[in-house]
């Protein structure tokens, strides 16, 4: 038997040995120091969620005399901090301690490399898209307010190809700037799943190798998975939402056809002028066994059904009106409009982002007699 005093020392030990054994919870630190604007009031720390476009308060702290300290027990990942009314977006990882201050009504978050190749990689992408979309896409307005819609069209199409180089930029930093960074994750809603795959799936198979218990590394792979799902030659993930009128479609329903399953929304210019596009090929092709699934990501109802009128899109439609939230979206890792996936009759995809003249000559040669 033991006296009182050896078992509390071998509790003492047992307890100590514990500690050192047992994982400590991941978590990082913020430390601000902030100027009279934001000198008083609290301090909230929110987990962004690229999946569901959202962000949900995991951590709060009171603002004195503009400083405080925050401990926040999180794994990596990318964050909002929220003063006030004024956010600011951060990447931090475990063991990370970042530094928060401002500069007249904005937040900068420092400290870590982690957060430096965020911010790098911001810089970058707005550089990018400065240089190969906006151009083209105030060229689109201009014309617009002209009543040039030839020149709508012309334009519309330099701000798609523009778009899809940007995009395609962005992989390219990725993998040249981010690998082994928690910064991966904010950089994966923006990747281009059909530009260098294979070097985007390696790197993050090396991140959640290093940090297996990170969710950011399930959510990234998770990913990955959905981009070879509907990769050339795979069988496009199962679909089923409400068209207008109320009922429910399903894309199952069109098997034996060649389907176009085409992500857009009322307010996608874009996907409007490409709406045109669609009705003469529709038209041309329908009997011989064409059909399109248009799936909005549309909040709003009555834009939704406006939309379709006045484009006189007399195709199939379906939407759950939750905007980018939308599973539908996510299936198909749609994260970008427009985006549209051509199926053959047995549902395998064929063709992907095939618009205007691509789609018609395509659809020429897959309709063809035999």
């Amino acid at each position: 038997m033991f006296s009182a005093a050896a078992f509390r020392r071998r509790l003492l030990v047992f307890t100590l040995v514990l500690t050192v054994v047992a994982p400590l919870r991941a978590a990082f630190e913020l430390v601000g120091e902030l100027p009279g604007a934001f000198a008083a009031g609290s301090v909230a720390v929110l987990r962004e969620s690229l999946e569901s476009r959202s962000a949900t308060t995991i951590a709060n702290a009171e603002i004195a005399n503009g400083r405080f300290r925050l401990r926040v027990t999180a794994g990596p990942g990318l964050y909002s901090l929220e003063i006030g009314g004024t956010r600011a977006q951060f990447v931090a990882a475990d063991g990370q301690s970042l530094s928060v201050t401002a500069e007249g009504n904005t937040l900068r978050i420092l400290g870590v490399p982690d957060q430096k190749l965020f911010l790098a990689y911001e810089a970058f992408r707005a550089a990018s898209f400065a240089r190969l979309v906006t151009p083209a896409r105030e060229a689109v307005a201009t014309a617009g307010s002209q009543g040039n819609e030839g020149e709508v069209a012309r334009f519309t199409e330099q701000e798609v190809a523009g778009f899809i180089a940007h995009r395609r930029e962005l992989n390219d930093f990725t993998l040249s700037q981010l690998p082994g960074s928690a910064a991966l994750y904010a950089a994966s809603l923006r990747w281009d799943g059909d530009y260098r795959r294979d070097a985007l799936a390696a790197i993050v198979a090396d991140y959640a190798r290093l940090n297996p218990a990170a969710e950011i590394a399930r959510l990234m792979t998770e990913r990955i998975a959905r981009f070879r799902a509907t990769a050339l030659g795979a069988t496009a993930p199962a679909l089923t939402g409400q068209s207008p009128d109320g009922t429910t479609l399903a894309l199952a329903d069109l098997r034996g056809k060649f389907v176009l399953v085409d992500f857009w929304a009322s307010w996608c210019g874009p996907c409007r002028v490409e709406n045109r596009h669609y009705t003469e090929i529709y038209r041309r092709h329908r009997a011989a066994g064409f059909e399109i699934l248009a799936v909005s990501v549309d909040q709003n109802a009555a834009a939704w059904k406006s939309a379709i009128a006045k484009d006189g899109a007399a195709w199939r439609h379906v939407s759950d009106l939750t905007g980018w939230k939308s599973p539908l979206a996510a299936a198909y890792n749609v994260t970008a409009l427009p985006a549209s996936f051509l199926l053959d009759p047995e549902g395998r995809i064929v063709g992907k982002d095939l618009r205007g003249p691509a789609l018609a000559e395509k659809l020429e040669t897959l309709l063809a007699p035999r």
